[in-house]
């Protein structure tokens, strides 16, 4: 099946296949014209191919288009087991997947908290005194809330992985969480913190009052997405240093990065190839920053 068949099935228009097979010529001649094998571009290629836009003043929006037809090759790639990664085939080598210019000229990482502030953010969240609470259910919601907190701020989780945790996920007795495997991060068992233990037990032991026993596997129950924005909203009332789960991970990581090294990241971040946790490292992000001026949507990390 060839690009072209394979972007029909997905019933688009005819204008907008020609635009995607354009996209691709014009990269697939880069790639000829710098000595890459189109097929074997990486993440920094990607950036070189950028740049060559930004030079000529090309706007963001034309620049993403150019994304968009790359995202949509390597996936027909993978998908035609094609695409390949250090000599080994890969399914999810995708580096156009999650690459965009950002329109606003923001930053690569911005408002990044250190360790002592996000602890500081858990700590005035989790001791709200229980008076300030008028109804017993309050009171459920903000032990579930605590949870939810500290697994973002000390096991960096994204909002994919807190709705697959099941009770059995977490083992009190060694501490330590398990995190199944997602759509867009491999699996791990990570330590919890010490001041995590008695909020996740008292929450465990009221679990059954609090959810339908026939969801009572699931550790979280409800619309995560909508329960996220909730508990950020709460934190940014009391915490302008607060911004959005997104900058809280990318905290998280970044801080990991300054304490242990990049494959134990990877590990600890979930990250299913090395290429996604460069991505925060301090010493390349100033430079990143002076290239291109890009996000990276969490979505469901993040690779």
């Amino acid at each position: 099946m060839s690009f072209e068949q394979y972007l029909q099935k997905q019933k688009l228009a005819s204008s907008t296949i020609q635009g995607h097979l354009a996209d691709i010529k014009r990269f697939k001649n880069w790639c000829i014209t710098e000595g890459v094998n189109h097929n074997q571009a990486n993440y920094n290629h990607l950036l070189k191919f950028i740049d060559q836009f930004r030079k000529r003043e090309i706007t963001a929006t034309t620049i993403n288009l150019h994304l968009n037809s790359i995202s949509k090759y390597y996936n027909y790639q993978i998908q035609q087991e094609r695409r390949k990664a250090c000599g080994e085939r890969s399914r999810t080598n995708n580096p156009a997947r999650d690459l965009r210019v950002k329109k606003d000229g923001s930053k690569v990482l911005r408002d990044l908290l250190s360790t002592a502030q996000l602890d500081q953010i858990y700590q005035q969240y989790s001791n709200k005194p229980t008076w300030s609470f008028r109804e017993e259910k309050q009171k459920q919601t903000h032990r579930r809330n605590t949870v939810i907190l500290g697994l973002l701020i000390y096991q960096g989780l994204q909002t994919g992985e807190l709705k697959k945790l099941e009770a059995h996920h977490i083992n009190l007795k060694t501490g330590t969480i398990y995190i199944p495997t997602g759509s867009r991060g491999n699996s791990r068992t990570l330590k919890l913190q010490a001041s995590q233990i008695l909020a996740i037990q008292q929450y465990i032991q009221q679990r059954d009052q609090f959810f339908p026993a026939k969801r009572a596997d699931m550790l979280f129950i409800g619309n995560m997405h909508s329960i996220i924005r909730w508990l950020i909203g709460e934190l940014r009332s009391s915490n302008e240093l607060v911004k959005s789960a997104f900058q809280i991970r990318s905290s998280v990581i970044v801080n990991w990065l300054s304490r242990h090294n990049l494959r134990q990241v990877q590990y600890m971040a979930g990250h299913r190839h090395i290429g996604s946790t460069e991505r925060y490292k301090q010493e390349d992000l100033g430079d990143l920053q002076r290239q291109l001026e890009l996000f990276h949507p969490l979505g469901n990390e993040a690779h």
